[in-house]
This record gives C-alpha cells, structure tokens and sequence, in this order.
C-alpha cells in the first residue's frame, strides 16, 4: 500500500517551521536558482493583469503559502500591494524580516498573516489577484482551499499558481524522478537535518494531480480561461485562471 502523506495543518507546519532558518539555502540550492526564474514568470502574469486594470490603479495580490516571502518580495517590486498568508509562523518570520531590506516605495511593504488557505480572514472579493508558488501540494482540502481563494478574489481577478510537475518527455523524466527521489532528500537532510522533510517533498510532488487534472480541478473551483505553461521541460508548471 502507498505511503499516505500527513498533510494536517499541525504536521506541515511544523515540518516548515522546523526548516525555516535553512529553508532560503536549500530551496535555491537544489532548484539551481532557477526557482527565482519560475517565480518570475508568476509575477509577469501579474503585471499583465495589471496592466490590463490601468498603471495608476491600485492592485492587491494575496500570496498563499507564501514561505519565506521570496514571491512576496518580487510581487511588491513589480509596485503591487501584497499580503502574504501561511500556516508556518517560523517561516513567516523569516519574510518579515526581509521587510527590513526593502527600499522605500510608494506601495505599502508586504504584510503577513498567520493564516490557512483553506480559511482566510478576508472578505469576499478583496483581492485583485492570488498566487501560490509551490505549496499548493501541501494544502490537505485543495477543493476547500480553491473555494475559499475563488471567494477573496474581485471579480474580473485572476489566479497564479506554480507547482512542480514531472517532464513528459521519458529521458528527461527519468533523470528527474532520479534526482527528486535519491539525490535531493539526501542533499536537503544533509543541510537541513531534516531528511524526512524532503522525502516528504518528494513524495508530494508525486502525488499531486498535474497538466490537466489540475486544470480540473481550479475549473470545479469556479475558475474560467484556465491554463498551464511548461516551465524547464516540465520541471514545473503554471497554472492560470480568472473569476467572471
């Protein structure tokens, strides 16, 4: 029987917290920085958004899951007001502390709250936008969780979601599942002495729905003109998608 990954709010965020002060090191180490890159094609998405709205108009993005605030950051740099939402407070301390390193602007600098996505202290329709950048997999309801974001976003606002995959293409898959199952949870435990916390990365990334059974998914969620892109030869994937 496979393994059934514990995914209650208790145990993920306390495997986040447990990894929080090493969490920065590691992911842009075994992503090869190239999940500065993936998060950049998020925020693009955003800025496009924003253009359609109008320059000067203002526009509020939730990031949930927001970890250590990396996409928080790139989104307030791009001159959108953020709020950041996880359920690891260790891991939003580290963001909060990046506030400190952040130059002036005329947008408000990021804010963040202690918060699930399955239940988040807003009201309906506050947002203009939201994105999650691989965390979406750790959510436990993702149907209660995509209802829940369909709520707090206006309509006429859109969704960003990146989340990890596995290349179609059969070599390029194979030297993946390789790296993602044997070379990283030995790397990552190594560093982080937490050699559970990546087999669990690894285990999740496997079991999340991918392509179009995701895209499903943000569809029975309410979501129209809903897509993916292929990042890396699939490497990882971003999903898209409106509330009208």
């Amino acid at each position: 029987m496979a393994e059934k990954l514990d995914k209650r709010e208790d145990a993920i965020s306390g495997m986040f917290n447990e990894i929080a002060p090493k969490y920065d090191f590691i992911n842009h180490l075994l992503s090869f920085n190239i999940d500065v890159r993936w998060r950049k094609k998020a925020v693009g998405f955003l800025d496009s958004c924003k253009a359609k709205k109008g320059e000067e108009a203002q526009f509020k993005v939730i990031d949930i899951a927001c970890g250590t605030g990396d996409s928080s950051i790139a989104i307030y740099k791009r001159g959108m007001m953020v709020t950041g939402a996880d359920i690891s407070q260790g891991m939003l301390d580290v963001a909060i502390q990046k506030n400190a390193g952040l130059a002036p602007s005329r947008i408000p600098l990021p804010e963040y709250v202690n918060a699930s996505a399955e239940n988040l202290p807003f009201d309906k329709e506050t947002f203009d936008a939201a994105t999650i950048c691989f965390g979406i997999r750790n959510f436990n309801d993702r149907r209660t969780a995509l209802k829940e974001i369909y709520r707090v976003i206006k309509n006429g606002g859109h969704i960003a979601i990146l989340e990890f995959a596995e290349p179609e293409n059969r070599l390029f898959r194979l030297l993946y599942l390789l790296y993602l199952k044997h070379m990283l949870p030995g790397i990552g435990g190594l560093v982080s002495n937490r050699r559970s916390a990546y087999r669990y990365l690894a285990k999740s990334i496997e079991d999340f729905p991918k392509y179009e059974r995701f895209c499903n998914e943000l569809s029975e969620a309410g979501f129209n003109e809903v897509k993916y892109k292929p990042l890396t030869g699939g490497i990882a994937l971003l999903y898209t998608g409106k509330k009208s």
